[in-house]
């Protein structure tokens, strides 16, 4: 009877340190997962993502990396090789207006909805006005850009701006430039 009850209490034990020994083990892992780190938690590469609504096309991104940071203590996601927007925008069943954005570098912070673009920044509309800089902004929510390094923007009638700053609804119907440098097409009348 003693015996038995020595191997039960040996047997508990036994069971009892390997449960602790187990639970820490996972605590320690769980604890690690929590923790900000400055390591992505997710890496993809040649990534192409479509948004649809309503069975329309509305948004391509396109990078060779794309790096998530969602563990971040200020969450975002890093394309540090490049990335490639075409935002879709249909007017009627057989208009589609498509502008093009390109950089090489992109974040996107994932609680603000703020863009914030490096490099050979190139947006294209699809009545060929174009914008260049090597810096550009784009608050998703409001629908605003800005940046406060040169640009400049050639538009379809054959006007130019260019300039140090521009603060600006993204479709430039409400831009504030800085040190602007601009040529005008004036459309000759006849008469």
């Amino acid at each position: 009877m003693i015996r038995i009850q020595n191997i039960l209490k040996i047997t508990i034990t036994a069971i009892a340190v390997i449960c602790f020994l187990a639970c820490t083990d996972n605590l320690e892992e769980i604890a690690k997962m929590n923790t900000v780190s400055n390591e992505p938690t997710n890496e993809v590469e040649n990534m192409l993502l479509k948004h649809t609504d309503s069975g329309r096309l509305k948004i391509t991104l396109s990078g060779k990396l794309m790096l998530d940071y969602s563990n971040d203590e200020f969450p975002y996601t890093e394309f540090p090789d490049g990335l490639k927007v075409e935002v879709y925008d249909t007017k009627d069943s057989t208009a589609v207006n498509k502008t093009t954005i390109t950089s090489d570098h992109g974040v996107i912070y994932n609680e603000t909805d703020l863009v914030d673009l490096t490099g050979n920044v190139v947006i294209e509309t699809t009545d060929g006005n174009k914008f260049y800089g090597d810096q550009l902004y784009w608050d998703q929510k409001s629908k605003w850009i800005f940046t406060n390094q040169p640009f400049r923007t050639e538009l379809n009638n054959s006007s130019q701006t260019s300039g140090d700053i521009i603060d600006s609804n993204e479709k430039l119907t409400e831009a504030l430039v800085r040190n602007a440098r601009d040529q005008y097409y004036v459309k000759p009348t006849d008469g």
